[in-house]
């Protein structure tokens, strides 16, 4: 039947619900009750923050949607650290354990209620869960590629109460490894996985075939930007240009980057069957040590020291731009996360004028536990820069940088080359370039390589500190993206200390691939047509096959 009325859309839902909670009433109603709320307030407080909505309590959990699968994923694993971080501070009757599914599809609106398969799904995968844990669906796992640092485990297609079709899912975990593959007790059958890495998470499947094709023909597009800023004319810039766009960037000078995590899980279960809480993606977290919180500039570092030593409940919010905010002596861990997010939100929106998604605070300490669910942003080895400078100097001109939109350009133009602070422009894999002023020459480029890895997932070079290029451009050839070394198929060790020598070297220098696999490599050469046809000689003396340019300098380069 024809419904003319029925309100339909694309919507992201988290169903939430508690492990045990029947039994925990059965002992106490009247505390497992209170408890209920109180967890169930700070789960919908986390909603909110995200730009969710919670449209239905399902007594001992909720359901809520989002725009945006990235924003669902994140205040899922917010939620379960939330959860952590009480259970560790409570006592045994204090425990609530949740579940956490996300699932990505067409719903119908009923007033405030949200109805159809959409709903029914993303509640099945909360109910095959581990403990602790997070199942999402293949839908939401295609979406935060290349967005969040997360590892998964395949469960592969699910079979589940009510749902006619088999629902393929994914169990989040810990560590960007890649989506290991649950042992299933049906028949086998096929699926296809990734590989889940920093920067967010990005499908990598290198082979040295596939990307000696690429890098002759320079058929394949580069990927969609990982996040792109639009910061705030008119003022000390840090800004991220994407493949669309850049923009100025905003008030406050002081910026750095986050990036982030999880390890692989075990086995799949029938649904019935409990999950131990190895498998989930907030049971591992760190010691808190100050020198290596990211984005945090050189001058807040005494801060950082202080959090240390303070007592009491406490926790610590950060952003890529490097605002810290630090909430001490509060009644309980809750509080002190509560507050920490408050005042690094009122920050943002005091010093950035058009916050955009990675402007996010983010709550990276509570206690002495690092409980941020990203992994470190990767950098490259030291030193960060060659220990020469291109002699003649190369002076920075916004017109000559690769990889960047006109909108970048005209915010270089207008704030870069008009700073008097120290600064360093950087620029990452997706065309992703970031720049942020400070105080000393080491600290703008430590701050805004963490930044450029976070937001990539890769390590990013520096193309320029203050007002003079530190790497040679490449003339004969296309650039096509920045060179990093999963680029190159699977390296040897030898030949990964290699590749590190190389993106830090200020000479002329290239890399040939042949459709086997095999490299050439030619270092300090007076010329790029020099280093060209001797990592071409080099390559083929290796016993590479159809031998091609791969990359000159660091970047990753085709014919023109």
């Amino acid at each position: 039947m024809n419904e003319p009325n029925l309100v339909r859309r694309l919507t992201t839902i988290v169903a939430v619900d508690v492990v045990g909670f029947s039994t925990m009433s059965a002992r106490d109603e009247e505390h497992a009750l209170e408890l209920l709320g109180q967890r169930m307030a700070t789960t919908a407080s986390i909603v909110q923050h995200h730009r969710g909505r919670v449209f239905k309590a399902t007594g001992d959990g909720l359901l809520a949607e989002f725009a945006s699968p990235v924003e669902a994923v994140r205040a899922a694993l917010e939620t379960q650290e939330a959860m952590r971080s009480a259970n560790a501070s409570g006592g045994p009757g204090d425990q609530l354990i949740l579940r956490i599914g996300v699932n990505l599809g067409d719903v119908v609106e009923s007033g405030d209620d949200l109805m159809g398969d959409a709903v029914n799904v993303a509640v099945r995968l909360e109910s095959i869960a581990p403990h602790g844990g997070i199942c999402v669906s293949s839908s939401i796992y295609e979406q935060i590629i290349g967005k969040l640092t997360l590892g998964a485990e395949d469960m592969g297609e699910q079979h589940v109460k009510n749902i006619p079709r088999p629902i393929h899912a994914y169990r989040l975990t810990l560590q960007g490894a890649p989506p290991a593959r649950a042992p299933d007790p049906r028949p086998a059958h096929k699926s296809s996985t990734r590989l889940v890495v920093a920067g967010g998470i990005a499908a990598v499947a290198v082979i040295a075939a596939a990307v000696g094709a690429w890098l002759m023909h320079g058929r394949m597009e580069p990927a969609p930007p990982a996040a792109a800023q639009v910061p705030a004319p008119g003022t000390p810039p840090t800004q991220v240009a994407s493949s669309t766009a850049a923009a100025p960037a905003p008030a406050n000078p002081a910026s750095a980057a986050p990036a982030a995590p999880t390890p692989p899980p075990a086995a799949s279960t029938p649904p019935s069957a409990p999950v131990p809480p190895a498998s989930s993606p907030v049971a591992a977290t760190r010691p808190y040590v100050a020198a290596d919180v990211p984005f945090v500039a050189d001058s807040r570092r005494r801060a950082l020291e202080n959090y240390a030593r303070a007592e009491g409940s406490k926790a610590m919010a950060i952003t890529v731009r490097g605002h810290l905010t630090i909430a001490t002596r509060r009644i309980d861990d809750a509080a002190a996360r509560r507050v920490a997010i408050e005042e690094c939100n009122k920050a943002v929106q005091r010093e950035v004028a058009q916050p955009r998604e990675v402007d996010r605070c983010m709550i990276y300490a509570i206690g002495n536990d690092v409980v941020w669910t990203f992994r470190s942003p990767p950098l490259p080895p030291q030193p960060y820069l060659p220990p020469t400078r291109p002699a003649p100097p190369i002076a920075f001109d916004p017109a000559a940088v690769p990889l960047i939109r006109e909108p970048a350009r005209l915010n270089l133009a207008e704030h870069y080359v008009k700073s008097e602070r120290k600064r360093a422009l950087v620029l990452g894999r997706n065309r992703v370039d970031w720049w942020s002023p400070s105080e000393t020459e080491g600290d703008a480029i430590r701050r805004n390589l963490q930044v450029c890895g976070h937001i990539t997932g890769r390590r990013c070079i520096v193309y320029s500190v203050d007002m003079q290029v530190v790497v040679r451009t490449p003339q004969r050839y296309r650039i096509v993206d920045v060179l990093t070394a999963p680029d190159l198929a699977d390296l040897g060790t030898s030949q990964q200390e290699a590749i590190d020598r190389y993106l830090v070297a200020d000479d002329w220098r290239a890399i040939a691939l042949g459709r086997n696999g095999r490299l050439g490599m030619a270092m300090r050469r007076p010329s790029e047509t020099d280093a060209v046809s001797d990592a071409l000689r080099e390559c083929a003396q290796a016993g590479g096959t159809e031998c091609a340019v791969a990359a000159v300098g660091p970047f990753l380069v085709a014919p023109k």
